[in-house]
């Protein structure tokens, strides 16, 4: 079973090597990630190169708002799973995917969510 993890950002240098990081330390390994770059004008693009090949893939081009860079993501997806994690989210943990994995495990669930928890900077 494979994961497929969605990133999609625009101009975030600022936040995504957080984000980068949280899918490189989680448990599960056959995951694979996805960034869709909307032409960022600020390094994000350079930011996200430096993972590779954690990162599997990034796509760098315009789009047409969120949506369409989600859809650019699943388009593109090879996992039977597909989650997406935006360029200023992180992980609770670095056990997540693999409970993902394992809820999917299960035939007969077709989706599953997981409770966000917001925090400020300070």
């Amino acid at each position: 079973m494979r994961i497929s993890i969605i990133t999609v950002c625009l101009n975030s240098a600022g936040t995504i090597r957080d984000a980068l990081e949280s899918v490189g330390k989680q448990t599960f390994r056959e995951i694979e990630h996805i960034v869709v770059d909307g032409v960022s004008t600020d390094g994000t693009q350079d930011l996200v190169s430096g993972f590779t090949p954690k990162v599997a893939r990034l796509v760098s081009e315009p789009d047409r708002g969120l949506y369409d860079a989600m859809n650019k993501g699943m388009a593109v997806a090879t996992g039977d799973i597909i989650g997406y994690l935006n360029s200023d989210d992180v992980y609770a943990d670095s056990d997540v995917l693999r409970k993902v994995a394992g809820i999917f495990a299960d035939g007969n669930v077709d989706a599953c969510y997981g409770d966000l928890v917001y925090v400020q900077q300070d």
